[in-house]
């Protein structure tokens, strides 16, 4: 058989032997995704979510294949995605702008992300943007997905509001991150937790500052998320953040301590997430990095991550 552990979460077809008819042989395939592998047996979620659990006694062939042809999500459902995996502390509605306030931590927490047209005229809606935010004692910013939003970057530009922080939006499925971070039984196993603990806390680092107050309210403010690390005799190594919506993967957070780096561990935290994800369903996996952040964009890229497309923000200074 062809299969191993590190083909969990990609897509196999498997051949199994079924009740023969007369003095012939009949077979069955099962194609979908491999979810568990153990010495007796192994199991494939078809594409309808159902569990074919298979004796490897019954196995004839078994391989992997190329992952099915999708849809390419628009950069709409992505951003809509990511908005409720990473959240402000508060929300806003007006029409189909998005307005998030979570005491100035990241950008993303703290910026209308308008994706449809406002209830009411575009300077309208800026001037209550402007005021809701101010209320909260923070500058009125957008985070403008790029090219989707290039009208209304236009005439953000044309009211003052000043670009900066260019991202890019990756993408990449669960089983490409899977091939491209082997397992490592020479590091200390990925470890999850509901919420982040004092360890988790101490190796993050946002940009490179301890965490403001009402940080730890923004990590936990989405639906199950998980808090991964990886410790050793000298202590962390390394943390990461996923959450799971939609079918889709959300990967923040991953900052590896400095006497750590260049030894595998932000793979081996990625290949860490990407197994809890498959476990609840997620094909899909995104993550936003800066632009100017070059060693992470080449690390992603080795892992099979694409950019999907960009946004950068626009704010109104005050």
């Amino acid at each position: 058989m062809a299969l191993t552990a590190d083909h969990i979460g990609r897509r196999v077809v498997v051949r199994r032997r079924v009740a023969a008819l007369g003095d012939r042989q009949r077979f069955s395939d099962v194609l979908g995704e491999l979810v568990d592998l153990d010495e007796s047996s192994l199991t494939v979620r078809r594409p309808g979510g159902d569990l074919v659990v298979v004796d490897l006694a019954q196995v004839a062939a078994a391989k992997p294949v190329p992952p099915a042809p999708r849809r390419r999500p628009s950069d709409r459902d992505l951003e809509r995605i990511a908005a409720l995996g990473w959240r402000g502390l508060e929300e806003h509605r007006l029409g189909g702008w998005l307005l998030r306030a979570g005491n100035g931590f990241t950008g993303r927490a703290n910026s209308v992300l308008p994706l449809d047209p406002p209830d009411r005229p575009v300077a309208d809606a800026l001037s209550f943007v402007t005021e809701w935010y101010a209320a909260r004692g923070l500058p009125p910013r957008a985070q403008v997905a790029l090219p989707l939003k290039g009208d209304l970057d236009d005439e953000l530009a044309a009211a003052g509001w000043r670009a900066y922080n260019p991202t890019r939006f990756l993408v990449a499925s669960i089983a490409e991150v899977l091939a491209g971070c082997p397992h490592r039984a020479d590091l200390p196993p990925v470890t999850h937790a509901a919420a982040p603990g004092p360890e988790w806390l101490s190796g993050y680092h946002y940009r490179g500052a301890p965490l403001p107050e009402g940080a730890v309210r923004v990590l936990t403010n989405a639906a199950s998320p998980t808090f991964a690390s990886v410790s050793g005799e000298t202590g962390l190594l390394g943390v990461g953040r996923g959450v799971v919506d939609e079918g889709w993967l959300g990967v923040t957070a991953v900052t590896v301590t400095g006497s750590a780096r260049r030894r595998g561990v932000g793979r081996h935290l990625m290949r860490g997430l990407a197994q809890w994800a498959t476990g609840l369903g997620a094909r899909q996996a995104y993550l936003q990095v800066a632009e100017e952040n070059a060693p992470a964009l080449a690390m992603y890229d080795r892992l099979g991550f694409v950019t999907h497309h960009r946004y950068h923000y626009r704010t109104a200074d005050r």
